[in-house]
């Protein structure tokens, strides 16, 4: 059963609603947006409001920066608010339109490529975690970290994952509204299936199949941060630097290095990329196999022995990137 959204309140909720539904229409899930949108509702019951009018006064009090919010969330919010101003104006109210910032210059975060080494070191460690009479990470951490370096998985479709989504007869997950709202099929090695088999077995037989596959004892969930920081232990007992908050490796870079591993392999055996891109862009869920083809840069600059064979197979598919867009 679909998780029922609390309602709007204020002068705008029903426009709000409207807008959110054509948002929605046009393919976005909107889903932290609304969230925004639900406070900032609230935030209206705060100021007098005629005609419907999203007046400066009301927009420059929302939108302005809060003490120790991050640049990412205020930049999202004066966003939000700027698309629904946009909206508004379209219906023909009178809104004002914040002006689009661009004063915070951003510095391209470079992927951290996992070695092979490492890889097995780190495995190593998550495979060796104790027991614990309150937690299941010692099987649930081993088969999620699997899942996200040997699938190329995000973390939070794997923390999504539900128990109807895992195919266990074909060894196949069900990935769905993912990123740019896509589903994608991902088929899965004997090995993980069997792990998934057998965790199923342990701990989700008696729970519903629409029920989150990945759950703490306390039959939650597990989310994002709480992988997160075991994570980052894993990695100190690995003996895997970690260069700070934003400077990696992050939990996505399990995903780019199955990339580059997966690139790297196909080079080794001569396989043709034009043929190997577009499959790996499918089942990464990617908009394009323009946003798939960085991993060939990446490829060779982690495997540079690499480089004049990747050149001389795929020459004129080596692009030259300004934005990252391989998330």
């Amino acid at each position: 059963m679909a998780k029922k959204e609390k309602a709007f309140v204020g002068e705008f909720k029903k426009l709000f609603e409207d807008f959110i539904k054509h948002k929605r229409s046009l393919g976005y899930k909107y889903e932290t947006e609304r969230d925004n949108f639900l406070r900032f509702s609230k935030y209206t019951l705060n100021h007098r409001i005629e005609n419907k009018c999203l007046s400066k006064e009301l927009v420059l009090g929302w939108t302005t920066k809060r003490k120790n919010e991050s640049v990412k969330n205020w930049e999202h919010r004066a966003s939000n608010v700027r698309q629904f101003a946009l909206y508004l104006q379209s219906q023909g109210y009178e809104a004002y339109i914040p002006i689009k910032s661009h004063r915070v210059s951003r510095v391209e975060y470079i992927p951290y490529i996992f070695t092979h080494d490492e890889i097995n070191r780190f495995f190593q460690i998550v495979d060796c975690i104790q027991p614990h009479p309150k937690s299941n990470k010692h099987h649930s951490f081993p088969l999620l970290f699997r899942l996200l370096y040997c699938c190329g998985l995000r973390i939070s479709e794997a923390c999504h994952l539900k128990i109807f989504d895992v195919d266990f007869s074909n060894g196949v997950l069900f990935i769905r509204g993912s990123k740019f709202n896509k589903d994608r099929l991902i088929p899965m090695s004997t090995s993980l299936t069997d792990m998934f088999i057998r965790y199923h077995n342990l701990f989700n037989q008696n729970n519903l199949p629409e029920d989150c596959y990945f759950r703490n004892k306390q039959r939650l969930p597990l989310t994002n941060d709480h992988v997160y920081k075991t994570y980052r232990k894993l990695l100190w007992k690995a003996k895997i630097s970690h260069g700070g908050k934003g400077k990696g490796p992050r939990l996505h870079d399990f995903r780019h290095t199955f990339c580059v591993h997966t690139l790297a392999k196909q080079v080794k055996k001569e396989v043709d990329l034009y043929i190997a891109l577009p499959i790996l862009s499918t089942y990464l869920g990617h908009n394009s196999v323009g946003a798939t083809q960085r991993y060939l840069r990446l490829t060779s600059e982690a495997y540079p022995e690499l480089i004049e064979q990747v050149s001389r197979t795929c020459a004129f598919v080596i692009p030259t990137v300004e934005k990252d867009e391989t998330n």
